[in-house]
């Protein structure tokens, strides 16, 4: 059982037919829409709930415009799960959510240092694995990870401490590809692209004409591209449709179980 949001758009409709709309359009995927199992099926409970720190930025002069959506009395300023669409600021919900992005970076990379500068200093994983590849036979891959598990740097991160003296590095589960040196270590551009590719867009998105796009089922809807995934390319063109969407269709972000 996993919990997941989905965008909803509709066509335009007074704000009291919102929720009957909405009914509608999410009936044909009911787990439960039959006796038997339904081979569309994709939701047991849902309800309106884009979350805090994730619902769609408002544009400011419709503030407290009766047509946006709420789903419960969690009300932040200039924010809301779901309106017409020329009442949403997707450029905003995009740079919030690179804000945020940045801000957990930064704020990652505070504690990583702190970390360092409490412990030797360490190799990443990768410094391992080339000593394999070259020594297959002599230099095993599973010694290899053993070695790089041992470093007391990284030893502290798969340890509870890390979370009470570092509490934005959280705690490491280090399995045999786990390389957290070379995580605190990387570019964090591609962080941030995927914070603003991902702030308006959701895991799945139910088009005006009634269609259940996700990342596992693409179908037509979006092609790949060089080097792209299936859940990159769906975010790029499920943005895509977003933003062309006409200004009095309605998209609202749900709260979904199956």
């Amino acid at each position: 059982m996993t919990k997941f949001r989905v965008n909803v758009c509709l066509q335009p409709c007074a704000a009291d037919e919102v929720h009957a709309k909405l009914a509608a359009a999410m009936a044909p995927f009911d787990q439960n829409l039959t006796d038997d199992w339904n081979p569309a099926g994709e939701w047991d409970w849902w309800r309106i709930d884009a979350s805090r720190g994730y619902r769609f930025a408002v544009r400011p002069e419709h503030d407290g415009d009766p047509r946006l959506v709420h789903g419960d009395d969690d009300l932040e300023p200039l924010h809301c799960d779901g309106g017409p669409r020329g009442l949403l600021d997707f450029d905003a919900t995009r740079r919030q959510a690179v804000d945020r992005a940045r801000a957990e970076w930064h704020a990652e990379q505070r504690d990583f240092q702190r970390l360092v500068a409490d412990h030797p200093a360490a190799q990443p994983l990768t410094a391992f694995l080339a000593r394999h590849e070259a020594d297959p036979e002599g230099y095993p891959r599973e010694v290899a990870v053993a070695d790089h598990h041992a470093q007391p740097l990284v030893r502290a991160l798969n340890h509870q401490s890390a979370w009470e003296r570092y509490p934005s590095l959280g705690i490491w589960v280090l399995g045999p590809n786990a390389d957290p040196i070379t995580s605190f270590t990387r570019d964090p551009q591609p962080v941030f692209d995927d914070a603003a590719a991902w702030a308006v867009t959701s895991y799945a998105l139910l088009t005006i004409d009634g269609r259940w796009i996700d990342p596992d089922q693409l179908g037509p809807f979006a092609g790949l591209r060089e080097r792209q995934d299936a859940g990159s390319a769906y975010a790029r063109q499920s943005n895509a449709y977003l933003d062309s969407l006409e200004e009095d269709c309605i998209i609202v972000r749900l709260l979904c179980h199956c």
